[in-house]
């Protein structure tokens, strides 16, 4: 056990150089002299506040005092604390506080703003700062806290809310978080600006709305950065806390840009840094930043640099003002501009996305030139009955996934989903995680969706960001009601957000202020007319309004018990945030230090060689106080010095070393290391997070002082990517069950296709899994995708005997027998008499049918309404039925039966029961004429082709295409061309391919055996290369792996020959290089010349070598012969669009045709090495041979 008080077994940090900050602190605590810049005022209990008797305040008027107004102050006393030249901001001194940076830098902002508003008795000098036990507090102090356990108040569980204590032993402040100690100082600080002092008693505040935010069109007018920490300022001192920065728009876009420069505004933008700077600024005041870049409308400034990624119409223009969503390269770009974007705001919780104003939907030109496209793209892409109403929704809610993905929660416009949901309804769902900003219900087009469709839809995250209370414009034209030409919506804005705005009242929507979706509310700025005014005028203009929704959005009862004209004076009392001028810059507070009677302990975790493996530990008492703590146990580490310290507390800081040493296994690391995954026999896309683990792990196991969290990690992660890989055996699974299709509107059999494809990818983590495992799982999805059943206008007509439910409901046919046909779940049928036996509910097709399946479901919640028997009956003629199945008490019954030529069904009832019946969903399966498809054909051939016994090399390449090719099926691509091309080309190079060739590798076996080794002294390497070659005769999948284990062989043979070194011949590797350079590289394509280049440099580095081989030399001419006639020679004769060639044998002589596809980055590399791959193949083994 290590001792204090001044047992030598422990170390005290006290050298030059090497003082703690906080014991630095603590010096100048006790030993500042006199003409300090920062004094520091000793702490002791018999300093005293001035406590001044006032007149008699009410709790109302007090609350008045600060904006926003808090819920409450009661009143204790009429007694004024007020502080004074002791007064000091002291941090409750226990160990989360003392190590929480965050409240420190509340705490040093907040002085900071003391000493410019010249706060205090002290007026610019700052307060004292310091760490302090409760019991070291005296009557002039402002204790901070931040409690987190415990809440303030039984009233809100808000992480804003705090509670202020004032009474004879001082202020003291309780905050659920440093933003809630941030907003409690605010109180404080409006307080003594307004009455010079708090009365005793508590206040006890938190926000009734969650967010309080400002939007601002920075897109449109350039604003600078100055102008947004000022606001962001202001903002905080009205405990405002989010701003929304509107960077794209049509007239501008106004934040620099590394993807695409030209859409940057030449006239005004934010660079990167100056926003880095903006979103610091507002995390020192507790204002989080929601970037807002709007599309698919809204995007003129961007669609000017590329026309061509306007929405396409029927005539094939392009629309200035709206992306082409049809457009997947348009798409692509957008959201690589979000990217980009969504890097720059990281760490920013939310992202908004836009999604209004597409285009005006209910007139031209979109009902001329555009619904018609985009209901063909809808139909397309999610299937029958989709319009385009689903494809302005199902692109505004997959790029909300993209940027949800990147943890950012996206945030629409309203107006831009749910188009006439009341008679068309979008059948796109979109997320539950979207944020809807709620701006207007434009009454002048009805078919904008109202407030209550969002709640409706499950959307339990809504701001009220009402334009007749909230916008404020930069308008074209001046409004005639006397409003300035930048205003807001209405005159005396600040006096009517005051006075009528609630949490629920949205514009034209008024719903409950209590309701849960509320989440909060926002002021618009919108800079239509950029050039109308400055900045700086915007900011005036907007003083008083941000003021009145800064309280009522606080505090939804402000005005409850004072009037406007009360408040306005109140809150021009307290004038601007400290700092409020552009470009101000606070004083420097100094540093929070300790209190003088405050001893500290630090516990330190070292290795033998002093190396620190895990945080120092601080332990806070008083001075006197006895302490004993405990080494903690670290994991990978066992304890070499004694377990426990004890000491008394000091006024220096004592510093105690718990020395551990290194404890690390790695028997199951090694056992991976040595024994790897053949990566080549892995579906390369599953197989590539492996051989990064693999590669990183190694570095761990070799490194002598891994810790065994370090061993532990790699191999977890190394275990985990291993789990990922799929072996290439299984592909046809992989493919059908990774890649599935997208419910593209099936009225049946997509739910036990989604089940089939479930069971298969959990086989495909089985390890266990077998070929004809995998096959029975393949077979399983490809009948269930064959059961499929997409509308095609087969749609049956129905008739009942008994009629729905319609008396006194409305809509009248809200039970009508159609929905039973509409695979709603949401929707039923429900019929309005008793069941009785021998009633009937038919279904009569249009035409006859080879039907298999029919799926009947009844409301989950229909009670006892649920049918208690019936039969399912089929025919074809209407006259004679056959059963196919029953009913009997059960929610849900699927009946499957042979195939059966059917143009009639029936549910006939079996048992009557004195209640009503309901029907939700009826489906039924039969055969469909095919879609002619020739990528979906050749899909299904690549996955049931003969790979087992085939080349790896060319089964892996087979499935890279094979999974491209599925991609480009299931994603609807309308020009597969080079997809079809890519896989039949693999599909051919692998059936040619033939069975693997042993016969050079056994027969150099059969002479490797032959070799007497008591002849040679050096057989190490030979002997690993035999056992090699032997495992791979018996378990070689491609022909590389054979070719590399008989080179491995051959080459460990010729290390044990002893011959006399012959001098290397250079010749032909000079004359070929003379030929290379002779080239003109003009007459060629840039990628194959780019080879040829490289292969030159390559033998030249060969020819210079003193110890360069004849092998490397024969190589390197091997390698410029085939560079050489691998050129592409540039044709500058139109070129014949190319057609389909026959397949080509990779074996012969001549080169193959690569297909011209868009990417070219590679051709080159490929064409060099198909030359080289045909010359080796036919060079013979036998010339080879005689190098032995």
């Amino acid at each position: 056990m290590q001792k204090g008080i001044y047992g030598k077994d422990y170390t005290m940090t006290w050298t030059k150089g090497k003082c703690s900050k906080a014991m630095l602190a603590l010096l100048l605590a006790s030993y500042m002299v006199s003409n300090c810049a920062t004094p520091i005022i000793a702490n002791t209990n018999t300093r005293n506040a001035v406590v001044k008797e006032r007149v008699t305040y009410s709790e109302d008027a007090l609350r008045r005092m600060t904006n926003p107004v808090p819920q409450h102050y009661t009143v204790q006393k009429q007694e004024l604390w007020q502080m004074s030249s002791n007064t000091r901001l002291v941090i409750l001194a226990n160990e989360e506080n003392m190590k929480n940076n965050r409240l420190k830098e509340v705490v040093q902002l907040v002085n900071s703003e003391f000493m410019d508003k010249e706060i205090g008795a002290n007026k610019s000098t700052p307060l004292a700062m310091i760490y302090a036990p409760r019991d070291a507090i005296s009557t002039s102090d402002i204790l901070v806290t931040v409690d987190r356990k415990n809440p303030i108040s039984e009233e809100t569980v808000s992480e804003e809310a705090y509670k202020i204590e004032i009474d004879e032993n001082g202020v003291r402040l309780t905050g659920a978080s440093e933003t809630a100690v941030l907003y409690g100082l605010r109180t404080i600080q409006q307080l003594m600006i307004a009455n010079d002092g708090l009365v005793y008693g508590t206040i006890v505040d938190y926000p009734d709305m969650k967010e309080r935010r400002i939007h601002v069109d920075c897109a449109r007018k350039y604003i600078s950065k100055d102008w947004f920490i000022r606001l962001i300022r202001e903002m905080s001192y009205m405990k405002m806390n989010a701003l929304q920065m509107h960077f794209s728009e049509n007239l501008g876009f106004r934040i620099e840009c590394e993807t695409d420069p030209a859409i940057v505004s030449k006239d005004g933008y934010l660079t990167k840094q100056e926003v880095r700077e903006i979103i610091a600024e507002a995390n020192k005041y507790g204002v989080k930043i929601i970037p807002s870049f709007d599309s698919p409308g809204h995007v003129d400034q961007i669609l000017k640099a590329h026309p061509e990624f306007g929405q396409v119409s029927n005539t094939g223009e392009h629309y200035k003002s709206g992306l082409d969503i049809t457009n997947p390269k348009a798409v692509e770009y957008i959201r690589s501009l979000y990217s980009e974007y969504m890097d720059l705001f990281e760490g920013c919780t939310d992202f908004h996305i836009g999604g209004d104003e597409y285009m005006e939907f209910d007139r031209p030109p979109f009902t001329t030139q555009y619904q018609s496209v985009l209901n063909e793209y809808a139909k397309k892409t999610y299937g029958e009955g989709y319009t385009w109403k689903d494809a302005v929704a199902g692109y505004i809610n997959d790029l909300a996934e993209f940027v949800h993905e990147r943890g950012f929660t996206p945030r629409i416009w309203n107006d831009g989903i749910y188009y006439g949901e009341s008679y068309a309804p979008q059948k796109i769902k979109m997320h539950d995680y979207i944020g809807i900003d709620f701006w207007s219900q434009m009454s002048w087009n009805p078919s904008i969706a109202k407030l209550q469709t969002f709640v409706d839809k499950g959307h339990d995250t809504i701001y009220n960001i009402n334009a007749s209370f909230f916008y404020y414009v930069l308008r074209n034209d001046k409004p005639t009601d006397g409003r300035e030409q930048h205003s807001f919506d209405n005159l005396n804005a600040d006096k009517k957000i005051f006075e009528e705005f609630t949490p629920g009242k949205f514009q034209s929507n008024t719903v409950d202020d209590n309701s849960a979706f509320i989440k909060g509310a926002s002021l618009g700025i919108w800079c239509d007319n950029p050039n109308l005014v400055d900045e700086e005028v915007i900011m005036d203009d907007i003083h008083d309004e941000m003021r009145a929704l800064a309280s009522k959005s606080w505090n939804t009862q402000s005005n409850a018990n004072y009037t406007f004209e009360q408040f306005k004076e109140s809150y021009t009392k307290l004038g601007n945030v400290a700092g409020y001028e552009k470009g101000t810059k606070l004083p420097y507070s100094g540093e929070v230090i300790l209190a003088d009677d405050l001893g500290k302990v630090t516990l330190r975790y070292v290795t033998e060689d002093g190396k620190s493996i895990k945080n120092d530990a601080v332990k806070y008492g008083k001075i006197g106080e006895n302490f004993e703590f405990n080494a903690d146990a670290i994991y990978g580490y066992r304890l070499l010095s004694e377990q426990s310290v004890q000491g008394i507390y000091q006024k220096e800081e004592a510093v105690y070393t718990f020395v551990y040493e290194l404890y690390c296994d790695k028997t199951q690391l090694r056992k991976e290391i040595e024994q790897p995954l053949l990566t080549e026999h892995y579906i390369r896309e599953t197989i590539s997070d492996y051989t990064n683990a693999y590669t990183q792990a190694k570095i761990v196991y070799e490194k002598e002082n891994s810790t065994q969290l370090e061993v532990d990690q790699a191999l977890q992660t190394l275990l985990k990517a291993k789990e990922k890989a799929i072996h290439l055996d299984f592909y046809p699974l992989y493919v059908e069950a990774m890649y599935p299709l997208t419910n593209e509107g099936y009225i049946s059999g997509y739910e036990e296709y989604l089940n089939a494809v479930e069971k298969g990818r959990a086989a495909l983590k089985d390890q266990a899994l077998t070929v004809d495992d995998m096959r029975a799982c393949f077979d399983e999805i490809v009948a269930a995708k064959g059961k499929l059943m997409k509308p095609d206008g087969n749609i049956p007509t129905v008739k009942a005997t008994d009629a729905y439910y319609s008396s006194g409901v409305y809509p009248a046919d809200k039970y009508s027998y159609e929905k039973m046909l509409d695979h709603d779940p949401s929707t039923k049928t429900w019929f309005n008499a008793d069941q009785t036996k021998d009633k009937t509910i038919q279904f009569v097709f249009p035409n006859v049918v080879k039907m298999s399946q029919i799926k009947i479901e009844q409301p989950k919640d229909c009670g006892e309404d649920i049918i208690e028997g019936a039969d399912v009956e089929v025919s074809l003629d209407g006259q004679q039925w056959t059963k196919v199945g029953d009913l009997n008490n059960v929610l849900d019954k699927t009946i499957t039966f042979e195939g059966t030529n059917v143009k009639y069904v029936q549910i006939r009832l079996t048992k009557d029961k004195k209640k009503w019946y309901q029907i939700q969903d009826i489906y039924f399966t039969f055969e469909q004429i095919q879609e002619d498809n020739t990528l979906r054909d050749l899909i299904q051939e690549a996955e049931n082709l003969d790979y087992l016994t085939k080349d790896i090399d060319y089964v892996s390449e087979l499935v890279d295409k094979l999974i491209a090719a599925q991609k480009a099926y299931i994603h609807k691509e309308e020009d597969t061309q080079k997809v079809e091309d890519d896989l039949r080309k693999a599909m051919q190079a692998l059936q040619a391919s033939g069975v693997l060739d042993f016969t050079e590798l056994n027969e150099l076996i059969a002479y490797a055996e032959k070799i007497d080794l008591s002849n040679y002294t050096n057989t190490e390497e030979f002997a690993e290369a035999l056992k090699a070659a032997k495992e791979c005769a018996i378990n070689a999948r491609s022909q590389r792996e054979i070719t590399a284990a008989k080179n491995q062989l051959k080459n460990a043979i010729d290390t044990l020959e002893e011959k006399e070194e012959t001098p290397v011949d250079k010749k032909v590797l000079e004359e070929k290089l003379c030929e290379a350079k002779a080239l003109d590289a003009t007459k060629y394509t840039k990628e194959s010349y780019q080879v040829l280049e490289k292969a030159i440099k390559e033998a030249e580095g060969v020819l210079h070598d003193q110890d360069a081989t004849q092998e490397d030399v024969n190589r390197q001419v091997l390698n410029l012969k085939a560079a050489i006639d691998a050129l592409e020679v540039i044709d500058v004769k139109p070129i014949d669009p190319i057609k389909p060639s026959e397949p080509t044998d990779p074996m012969d002589n001549e080169t193959t045709e690569i297909p011209n596809t868009a990417d070219r980055s590679n051709l080159g590399i490929w064409i060099g090495l198909l030359g080289v791959s045909t010359i080796v193949l036919r060079c013979e083994y036998a010339k080879r041979k005689c190098k032995r």
